[in-house]
């Protein structure tokens, strides 16, 4: 099930209501919140998914932990809400350490996060709107990131995977890529391999910095499989004018749109319209 529209009212900042396509770019310099807008549709999306709440526990840290510091991550959030297809979530501060979550004004989670202090969340059952939303982020590999990811989607790949967990040399459960263990593989092609993986389990894929990593032809074939993928909506942030040409290569108006973010504010554009921006396209050295 994919989303049609959101509306983001305070978070981190942000004020957007947008309509979306199946595959939507958001693009934005530096500090204008394009992961604040992807993490404003996971949380929500995540915490009214399929998952067990030991899953939605699992990858909504991972997803704080994304910015480096989870005690910062939780901190810099306010009160905030955000729409989509007609159901509420808020984000209310109940001091500088608690965060509480309620989705239709029903309390679904709840995040301590104190100094020197094990964070804590605790998951409430709320309902199954979504099948399975993923995130990958600009630390997909970092830790036991993949093997999380895997765990989380292997009851539900529409395909053969590449990926299994087997016992290593050492009795470990460790995650192997076609008989390799993934930390020696490239970072570039366990990242390919994870968005397949995502492509063939989740209704909603959430990508920060889609060309990070990935050598041009990798992200070609990303692309591609993306297109090709119709299970999956997808919305990626990036910040490459190479991107953008292979996009606009790739994907028709119908298929996919832009979110423009600014500090100012946002728009979006068909792909057609590109070189109509606004604001001249140099920062990403559009031409």
């Amino acid at each position: 099930m994919g989303i049609n529209e959101v509306v983001v009212e305070g978070f981190r900042g942000l004020k957007v209501n947008v309509k979306l396509k199946r595959v939507n770019i958001v693009l934005g310099e530096n500090g204008s919140g394009k992961t604040s807008f992807l993490e404003s549709i996971f949380i929500p999306t995540l915490l009214q998914s399929e998952l067990n709440n030991n899953d939605i526990r699992t990858l909504l840290l991972y997803t704080l932990s994304a910015r480096g510091d989870v005690l910062s991550a939780i901190q810099t959030l306010s009160d905030s809400e955000v729409l989509i297809d007609g159901v509420t979530t808020k984000f209310k501060k109940i001091d500088p350490y608690i965060i509480n979550i309620e989705i239709n004004n029903i309390k679904v989670a709840e995040i301590k996060a104190k100094p020197w202090s094990p964070l804590t969340l605790a998951v409430l059952k709320t309902n199954n709107k979504y099948s399975l939303p993923l995130y990958i982020s600009t630390s997909f590999d970092s830790s036991d990131n993949p093997k999380m990811i895997y765990d989380v989607v292997k009851r539900k790949i529409r395909g053969e995977s590449t990926f299994d967990l087997l016992l290593d040399e050492h009795g470990r459960l460790t995650l192997y890529y076609d008989k390799l263990p993934v930390y020696v593989i490239g970072r570039g092609l366990l990242k390919r391999e994870l968005i397949r993986l995502a492509l063939m389990s989740s209704d909603i894929l959430l990508i920060d910095e889609i060309e990070s990593s990935l050598h041009q032809d990798l992200l070609t074939e990303v692309l591609n499989d993306i297109k090709r993928e119709q299970g999956s909506q997808v919305i990626f942030t990036t910040n490459s004018n190479e991107v953008m040409k292979i996009i606009g290569k790739t994907f028709n108006d119908s298929e996919a749109q832009i979110i423009y973010l600014s500090k100012a504010g946002y728009k979006t554009y068909n792909l057609s319209e590109i070189t109509n921006f606004e604001k001249p396209f140099n920062w990403l050295g559009y031409v």
